[in-house]
């Protein structure tokens, strides 16, 4: 679960961000306290500071977030980079990026770890769409502002092609479908609701195991919890979906497979793929023998 340390600075102290952590918070070394900056786990008066000479006044607030990263999940494989653009392999249980509640351990943190380390300097990473903490597969992230503002834009305008894969729960009757229904972010879910947001999600069914279903899943917007809250709406929950009505299960049966989004230098069409992760070759156990050994 996220951790997270809210202190006020007190009247006594004015002083650099990296200096003022170690003396508010304890068990924080001043390297500790640069670090977090650098990852972006620390916020003042609720935006997030990266900068460590920033000088903190009286009555300031100051929150450091941080989710220890469990070591024993992969860290995200680089699938594609240009001069633009690089693409992971997340795995899931990472976030993709920095929240208030989660700086430290998501994949743009890890990405830009791995990326220092290899190449000797820092590489800066932009996010330009999210995946859900616990959904694998395809994230992109733009290497300059530029990049950022365009990818966001095509995000936003769709003109990005997202293609999931997703074990559900029950075999749907018809071969293929699409789910229109608006949806509204309440709290940390979605809903269906009248006066929601348009929300379009094609589904096609590709393989069957007893009582669970392969679907291949192309959503048409890009709204929160789209793909999850739709299959759950149309009675076939993603598996170990427990917010959406699954039951338990290892992990979310639900896969960013492939991404085909434009090139902002030569307009082409880029199509980036990741590999259908072990767990989700076969169907969950529950389904009986496994009928799968690849999406085709």
């Amino acid at each position: 679960m996220p951790r997270t340390k809210d202190v006020v600075v007190p009247e006594a102290i004015r002083d650099r961000l990296d200096r003022v952590l170690p003396r508010l918070l304890a068990g924080i070394s001043r390297g500790q306290a640069r670090r977090l900056i650098a990852a972006g786990a620390v916020f003042l008066d609720g935006k997030r500071c990266r900068i460590a000479s920033r000088i903190v006044r009286p009555g300031a607030h100051i929150r450091v977030a941080t989710m220890p990263l469990d070591r024993a999940a992969p860290n995200p494989a680089v699938l594609f980079e240009n001069d633009a653009l690089l693409a992971v392999d997340k795995p899931p249980g990472m976030p993709s990026a920095p929240t208030q509640l989660a700086a430290a351990g998501t994949a743009l943190d890890e990405v830009q770890r791995q990326l220092r380390r290899q190449r000797g300097q820092l590489v800066r990473l932009r996010a330009v769409h999210r995946l859900d903490r616990s959904t694998s597969g395809v994230l992109v992230f733009a290497k300059s502002a530029a990049a950022a503002a365009f990818f966001s834009r095509a995000f936003r305008e769709q003109q990005v092609e997202k293609i999931y894969l997703a074990w559900v729960h029950g075999v749907p009757a018809d071969e293929e479908g699409e789910i229109d229904l608006p949806l509204r972010v309440r709290g940390n879910r979605a809903v269906v609701a009248r006066n929601g947001k348009p929300a379009f999600t094609q589904w096609r069914r590709l393989r069957a195991a007893r009582n669970l279903a392969l679907l291949e899943v192309r959503p048409r917007t890009g709204r929160m919890h789209q793909v999850r809250i739709h299959l759950a709406a149309a009675g076939h929950p993603v598996v170990g979906d427990k917010e959406y009505g699954s039951p338990p299960a290892p992990r979310l049966m639900l896969h960013a497979w492939k991404l085909v989004l434009p090139d902002p230098q030569t307009g082409t069409q880029i199509a980036i793929e990741a590999p259908l992760p072990d767990e989700m070759f076969e169907a969950p156990e529950s389904s009986g023998p496994a009928l799968l050994r690849g999406p085709s």
